[in-house]
């Protein structure tokens, strides 16, 4: 019986080990003042130093109508105030989220705010199964916004494909 139980166990185990880390996907972000759809965050996967952590790259952005005006494979505006003058769609604006599961939260990363090209810790947790909370803070102080989970096959097929396989975070200063 302690066999039996121990094989369960290592099965179990090696099963949690491999599993993906929670809340990858495609998370549509809302402007804070017009409260409109302002862009499309790929979140995703990476080895930081051997651990997995968790990041955020923009693939698409919206236009002042809520249509999708811009994506991965069609980048154009620039994000002047961030170092580098990178385009905004392909900009990592998360970075270095490490999972507590004791919380069900991720901390201890970074994000950016690509229109002032400010950079602030971060947490970020899941409300609702279809809304994550995305918090930029400094100390005590900070803003929360709230993402939209997206369906995948509502969207434009260019984005519905992304490869992160490869994907490593760009770290601006």
């Amino acid at each position: 019986m302690k066999k039996i139980f121990l094989s369960v166990l290592g099965i179990f185990l090696c099963t949690y080990a491999f599993a993906e880390i929670p809340f990858m996907g495609l998370y549509q972000t809302i402007d804070d003042e017009t409260h409109l759809p302002k862009s499309i965050v790929r979140l995703y996967e990476y080895k930081d130093a051997g651990n997995s952590a968790l990041a955020g790259r923009i693939v698409a952005l919206y236009d002042e109508k809520g249509n999708i005006s811009e994506t991965i494979k069609n980048p154009v505006k620039l994000a002047d105030k961030v170092s580098g003058s990178p385009k905004y769609v392909g900009l990592d604006i998360i970075w270095g989220m490490k999972w507590d599961s004791d919380d069900s939260e991720y901390q201890d990363g970074k994000i950016m705010d690509p229109k002032k090209g400010s950079i602030y810790s971060s947490v970020i947790w899941q409300d609702s199964k279809d809304k994550l909370r995305v918090r930029g803070k400094i100390g005590p102080f900070g803003r929360t916004q709230t993402w939209n989970v997206l369906n995948v096959s509502e969207l434009p097929e260019e984005l519905q494909g992304i490869d992160v396989s490869g994907w490593q975070p760009t770290v601006r200063k």
